[in-house]
């Protein structure tokens, strides 16, 4: 990439999905160099051809941006701290799957951004699919929270399409040339619904654990 500038390159939390896609799309657009972070507590699968369904959707925003989109895609493999969160606690407290792989992201997410001295993450939450309850962690309660938590870090957070409906991100999509196609993987509760007080409370009882991880990971890096 051309033109390296420090404090204009973004993290972009990346699914392959659509709405990532074009949380890229915007990020580009703001005049950001975009760097795409695709997370996973398990290997994810590949494509006949050794895809996966991100590192493919990456390769059409290479053509969209060349130079502002990253050719080194950041593939993140991490079941500990899901496995802490919320696999350990299950029939122990009432546990919000969607919530807990939301920290483990942003908490890896965070590590990096430390080590290579970046300042901005962005994510593809929208507002569309946080109408409904499975999706309680892009809910604007749930957007604030995790503004706050990457502050104690010095990192802002972005959310560009958290406003927008499901046809104008298919819109920003189309305009770069970019696949609609929904290319992600499902989550395991992905049609579970869940109690935003719950959620709250989850939350709550989470976050210290995440400050522990990133505090104990930093010390074993030099």
């Amino acid at each position: 990439m051309k033109n390296k500038d420090i404090h204009k390159k973004v993290l972009v939390l990346f699914s392959g999905g659509k709405d990532s896609s074009a949380t890229a799309i915007e990020m580009v657009r703001a005049g950001y160099d975009v760097q795409l972070f695709t997370y996973s507590e398990y290997p994810g699968i590949t494509g006949p051809n050794g895809d996966s369904p991100s590192s493919i959707r990456h390769k059409e925003l290479i053509n969209f941006s060349p130079d502002r989109i990253d050719s080194f895609q950041v593939t993140k493999v991490n079941p500990y701290l899901v496995r802490k969160l919320a696999i350990e606690k299950t029939n122990k407290t009432h546990v919000v799957y969607p919530i807990a792989l939301a920290l483990a992201i942003h908490a890896d997410a965070v590590l990096y951004c430390i080590e290579k001295g970046i300042h901005d993450i962005a994510t593809g939450y929208s507002g569309y699919q946080a109408k409904e309850d499975r999706y309680i962690e892009q809910q604007d309660r749930f957007c604030e929270l995790t503004r706050d938590f990457l502050k104690e870090y010095g990192i802002t957070y972005h959310t560009p399409i958290v406003k927008k409906t499901k046809e104008e991100v298919m819109d920003i999509l189309e305009q770069c040339g970019v696949s609609s196609n929904s290319l992600e993987g499902k989550a395991v509760f992905s049609a579970v619904p869940f109690d935003p007080e719950k959620a709250l409370g989850f939350w709550e009882e989470s976050l210290p654990l995440c400050r522990e991880y990133i505090s104990s990971m930093r010390l074993l890096r030099p």
